[in-house]
């Protein structure tokens, strides 16, 4: 299959990461359909293999930097390792250019959908793995792949959960949150926003303006909500 050497390169310049076995790299990149009938290796079975791995990457951070119990954390996990949240970071370092699509693939804007990219990255992730035959390695590769898109906190922050938790409110309650100013600031530079559901407020965020405030607020909001749902006083050990 045809890739250019030189986009290789700049791909494991991205990633900061050589390879010493250039047909993982490539495998990685080859996605289903460029195959076109033909028999041959495509990044599937890598992709397997990078779940497991982005998998324990991010159940290592959440396990260190949170004292939830177990079912929280499995919560925020799945969204974190969600597609869409794994596609905005591979399309942060522009891992859409370098995948090989085919005819088909690439006539219906393949390159552009999120399974394929959110994909590609985990399929390149399985192939640092086995390359380096090193999680510690791999796991610096993901801090520089994250990083791009300011780390895996800002990953999570990106959640729309203003979108998230109006979703809930009108299943749960067939009503949409409310969102009420309660303080600004004279410049206009900050300010404290609760958000209601049924009058009865969840959370109140603060931010530079109005959105991120009403973002933040929302954030918190469905944290609790999450938190209420898998209460750890039901499993005291955690």
């Amino acid at each position: 299959m045809p890739f250019n050497e030189a986009e290789l390169i700049e791909l494991e310049r991205r990633i900061g990461y050589h390879f010493e076995n250039r047909s993982l790299l490539k495998t990685a990149l080859l996605h289903k359909s460029a195959l076109e009938g033909k028999e041959g290796h495509c990044n599937d079975k890598l992709e397997w293999l990078g779940d497991a791995v982005v998998g324990l990457y991010i159940a290592d951070y959440l396990f260190s930097q949170y004292e939830k119990p177990r079912s929280w954390l499995s919560a925020m996990k799945a969204k974190w390792a969600s597609e869409e949240s794994l596609a905005q970071v591979a399309r942060n370092i522009h891992l859409e250019r370098f995948i090989l699509l085919g005819k088909g693939e690439e006539k219906g804007r393949g390159r552009e959908k999120s399974s394929i990219i959110s994909s590609a990255l985990e399929a390149l992730v399985g192939a640092v793995y086995l390359d380096s035959k090193s999680f510690d390695m791999t796991k610096n590769v993901l801090d520089t792949i994250f990083s791009s898109e300011g780390g895996l906190e800002l990953v999570f922050l990106s959640v729309n959960y203003k979108s998230l938790l109006q979703t809930w409110s009108l299943k749960e309650h067939e009503t949409l949150p409310f969102y009420q100013v309660i303080e600004e600031s004279l410049d206009r530079k900050n300010y404290r926003i609760a958000v209601l559901i049924n009058e009865k407020e969840l959370a109140i965020g603060e931010g530079t303006n109005k959105k991120k405030a009403e973002q933040e607020a929302a954030r918190k909001a469905w944290e609790k909500i999450i938190e209420e749902k898998y209460d750890h006083r039901d499993n005291p050990c955690f």
